[in-house]
């Protein structure tokens, strides 16, 4: 009995990867840009906040879904805020509009892909921000984007040697 329940629980992955279930690639949470300061809850007194970029995207049956977001941090409470994006063309809503991906690729811990009208690669360095590298083509040119906090975290494929 007891080797068989061992059994189920290590081949339910397995299964539910068969049955068109998504599994993680890409998990992305970064700071790209330094603290700034604004009195976003209008209270007189300014707040220091941060943008970040989170980048979601999933292995399908089928390929590769995920999304990008942009959106403003308070620092010190680590909430996302509103009221930056009068001034700033941010969305009016906390975590920003979700900006599908297209055009995946994944070569061992770098992913590549387009959302919107850009092309980004995301190299995970290992943990934490200070070796991730983010490269975004607006078309015209590549920019190098300088992190702050924040990690990249690519989830190899178990049944390739990466």
């Amino acid at each position: 009995m007891r080797r068989s329940l061992i059994l189920s629980a290590l081949l339910l992955p397995l299964l539910l990867w068969a049955g068109g279930e998504k599994r993680p690639l890409l998990d992305a949470e970064v700071a790209y840009a330094k603290p700034m300061q604004f009195d976003y809850d209008r209270d007189g007194k300014m707040n220091d906040i941060q943008m970040w970029a989170s980048v979601k995207i999933e292995r399908t049956k089928d390929g590769y879904s995920g999304y990008l977001r942009r959106y403003m941090k308070d620092v010190k409470n680590g909430k996302a805020v509103l009221g930056y994006a009068d001034i700033n063309m941010l969305p009016d809503q906390p975590y920003g509009e979700k900006i599908p991906v297209s055009e995946v690729q994944h070569r061992g811990r770098t992913v590549m892909f387009k959302a919107g009208s850009k092309h980004y690669i995301l190299v995970d360095g290992g943990k934490g921000y200070q070796n991730d590298t983010i490269i975004v083509n607006d078309g015209n040119r590549d920019y190098l984007v300088e992190l702050y906090a924040g990690d990249v975290k690519v989830v190899t494929d178990p049944e390739k040697k990466e």
